[in-house]
């Protein structure tokens, strides 16, 4: 019988890994703690900081630093 392994959500680093002043990285906008605690998330917790990177994201003007 083969194991079923589910997909992990990969990780949004954006390989900038620079914070601002609120401690919230300017490449992937995930604060230092989601940073820290990535591997030990589910995927529905890496879902929910995926939604938060995307307000913070839109908030700050759309795009990601450095990308666009």
């Amino acid at each position: 019988m083969f194991s079923m392994m589910k997909k992990t959500i990969k990780s949004p680093c954006q390989l900038i890994c620079t914070y601002d002043e609120d401690k919230v990285c300017v490449g992937c906008y995930r604060s230092a703690e989601e940073v820290a605690t990535w591997d030990r998330l589910t995927n529905a917790e890496k879902q929910e900081v995926i939604e938060k990177t995307n307000k913070r994201r839109e908030a700050k003007g759309g795009s990601y630093y450095g990308f666009g």
